[in-house]
Formats: structure tokens, sequence, C-alpha cells
């Protein structure tokens, strides 16, 4: 084999790897930016989500968290 091409081959594997790397690092990095992303909507209470069987945040619908609100409001106004 010529040096030359031993020397294309060899630049061409380090280029290929390092863009692979960058590539599925650039994935882990947007899953990040997401998951902080709701973490700190559901902290200031933008969003609502509930555990589900696995231990993963599952998102609630408003309309159930609008018809959670007027049963307990309908409770209290019965009560009083």
């Amino acid at each position: 084999m010529d040096t030359y091409i031993h020397t294309m081959l060899a630049t061409g594997c380090i280029a290929g790897a390092y863009y692979i790397g960058k590539y599925v690092s650039g994935k882990n990095m947007i899953e990040n930016i997401a998951a902080s992303l709701l973490e700190s909507l559901e902290k200031d209470g933008f969003i609502a989500t509930v555990p589900d069987q696995d231990g993963e945040k599952e998102l609630i619908p408003v309309s159930e968290l609008i018809a959670k609100a007027l049963r307990e409001s309908k409770k209290l106004t019965k009560k009083a």
C-alpha cells in the first residue's frame, strides 16, 4: 500500500469517527435540553405530570385538571 493511500484512508477513518461521534452526542444534547425544559415548566406550574408504571413522567391533559378542580369546588360549596 502506498503511503499516500494509507494516509488518505487513515484521515478518512478519523474524520468519519469524529462526525459519527458529533452526531450521536448531538442527539443526547437535544434530549437533555428537552428534559430540562419540561422539568422547569413543571416546576413553574405551566404543565402537570404524573409518574407512570415505569417511573417516567406522563403529561396530564388540561381537561382532567379542570374537571378535578370543578369536582372539588362542588364538594366545598356543598359543605358550606
